[in-house]
């Protein structure tokens, strides 16, 4: 089983003052705005403290009593902005233009796998369950990774090539600043929201099935005691 949670920043704009405008310094001796993707691909962590009844109360789906939550793999959607800039100042210093050097940190991270107490490793019903949950793991991955020449085409299309930013004193980073956190946060994490699709086919009820019948009978008997 999965779950997910959203995480989502922008850092300070770190805006670099130039000299207000004269003969020999124009907004065409800007640097054009540069836009750089990174994927975050952490290893996953583990987390076998809790028992398979604690986790359901982790899971998107504690309210159905038709699966037990044996393992987890909750994922993170995560997006960070990180902006650097350079601005040239005229009129009197009261506008201003602006290029600047985007970078945005996306993907799942952290990434946790749990695996219920009651089945400590080593045992064979421990090895299905975490093997099921890894499946999870490389689903955020290889979702993650899917998008990259998306987000990367889109951002480069709105803030490459085109003429340096212009405004009122202090408005261009303002600016640049609601519209990373309005506009393309909620559409990164649109994006990454989506892998729960590729998650609900490997929680097929085939799957759970068969999880249930492997180990000769031994998560099923477990599953039958009392709880402690």
């Amino acid at each position: 089983m999965h779950t997910g949670r959203l995480a989502s920043s922008i850092a300070g704009l770190l805006l670099t003052t130039l000299a207000p405008l004269a003969m020999a310094a124009s907004c065409a001796d800007l640097p054009p705005s540069q836009v750089e993707v990174i994927l975050l691909e952490t290893p996953a962590s583990r987390n076998f403290s809790y028992s398979y009844r604690q986790l359901r109360g982790l899971t998107e789906d504690y309210n159905r009593r038709d699966i037990e939550t044996l393992g987890l793999a909750r994922g993170t959607a995560s997006a960070r902005f990180e902006v650097k800039g350079q601005i040239l100042q005229a009129d009197g210093r009261q506008t201003e233009c602006a290029s600047f050097n985007i970078k945005l940190s996306y993907g799942f991270s952290p990434i946790v796998v749990y695996v219920g107490r009651e089945f400590p490793p080593g045992t064979c019903a421990h090895d299905e369950i975490y093997r099921h949950e890894l499946e999870h793991v490389e689903a955020y991955r290889q979702h993650a990774r899917a998008l990259h020449e998306e987000i990367t085409q889109q951002l480069k299309r709105r803030f490459e090539g085109g003429p340096p930013w212009h405004g009122e004193r202090g408005e261009t980073g303002q600016r640049l600043q609601r519209e990373l956190d309005e506009r393309w946060l909620p559409y990164i994490h649109r994006l990454l929201d989506k892998v729960k699709l590729a998650q609900r086919k490997i929680d097929s009820p085939e799957e759970y099935a068969r999880i249930g019948d492997s180990c000769d009978g031994e998560i099923k008997r477990l599953l039958k005691q009392p709880a402690r």
